[in-house]
């Protein structure tokens, strides 16, 4: 039989090596489920949109001109 002291260094050695099995589970969970997740798409600029809308013919070259135009006064203003 062992002593005390070689039994709580074992009882020590086991807990530990089912800790590190444990947190290395989480791990690999989190990260699965992290890269499964759709990466997000950037938003269109608002200018973007607009020529969009232009090259679509939703607006015409009047409409579009003048819309712009407000954009880039609005940038001036930040």
């Amino acid at each position: 039989m062992m002593n005390g002291g070689q039994d709580a260094l074992l009882i020590v050695l086991v807990l530990s090596i089912w800790s590190l099995a444990v947190a290395a589970a989480v791990a690999l969970g989190v990260h699965l489920i992290r890269s499964r997740r759709p990466a997000a798409r950037p938003m269109p600029s608002p200018l973007g949109i607009l020529e969009r809308r232009y090259a679509m013919g939703e607006i015409d070259r009047e409409q579009f001109d003048d819309a712009r135009a407000r954009l880039r006064e609005h940038e001036l203003d930040l």
